[in-house]
């Protein structure tokens, strides 16, 4: 009679299995996207932030966007955030690339948010809200609440001269006056107009800076 010999489980494969169910999995950021709806431009522009550790901040802003009735109003913008349905990174990144949009593309943010006060009291009405909304968010100033924007290289504008080399070339003038011994009158500088210096507007920022000259006077 012949002994049936059960085989021996390979340990060393289940071994492997079950560190490969044990390794953790590294979580992927997600986004959420804020809406930004412009009367004036006819355009939308999403700003892709990131909804992991910005949970609190998020839910807050949405809240406040929550007690609108948004519509269009003159050249106000009106807005809307959306935190149910987030997107990957990949996603966020690629729809930064887009230039569908003449006047600002979409941005991605990586960074911590800040707390966002729309600053709404109780006796504003519906479209006095939409402008307190206007004067804190309008035309991407939700880059002042967010940090670590996603920009490329290839998405900056570029300039002739920088602002350092002017800096420079003021600097030489100044110091060959002195050593000529000039003495000219100091005129007072005129008063600076309000928004951004065309130096700046020329400069190598991201193409959505430049929608910043376009902002509503106040």
């Amino acid at each position: 009679m012949t002994d049936i010999q059960t085989p021996k489980p390979d340990t060393d494969n289940n071994s492997e299995n079950s560190e490969r169910h044990e390794s953790p999995v590294r979580k992927e950021s997600k986004y959420a996207i804020l809406m930004e709806t412009s009367g004036e431009e006819c355009e939308s522009w999403y700003s892709f932030i990131r909804y992991n550790g910005n949970e609190k901040a998020l839910r807050h802003l949405d809240r406040q966007v929550q007690q609108v009735d948004w519509h269009v109003l003159d050249d106000l913008s009106t807005f809307d955030l959306e935190l149910e349905y987030l997107v990957s990174a990949q996603t966020a990144k690629e729809m930064t690339k887009l230039d569908l949009n003449h006047t600002s593309h979409h941005r991605k943010f990586d960074g911590e948010m800040k707390r966002v006060d729309l600053k709404f009291k109780k006796k504003d009405s519906n479209d006095k809200k939409m402008t307190r909304a206007f004067d804190v968010l309008g035309y991407g100033q939700i880059e002042d609440f967010v940090s670590d924007e996603d920009v490329d290289n290839e998405d900056l504008t570029e300039n002739e001269e920088s602002e350092d080399e002017k800096k420079e070339e003021s600097s030489e003038e100044d110091g060959s006056d002195e050593e000529d011994g000039s003495e000219e009158e100091k005129e007072e500088p005129p008063k600076r107009k309000k928004g951004i210096p065309p130096a700046l507007l020329a400069s190598n920022l991201p193409r959505h800076a430049k929608a910043k000259q376009h902002r509503r006077k106040k």
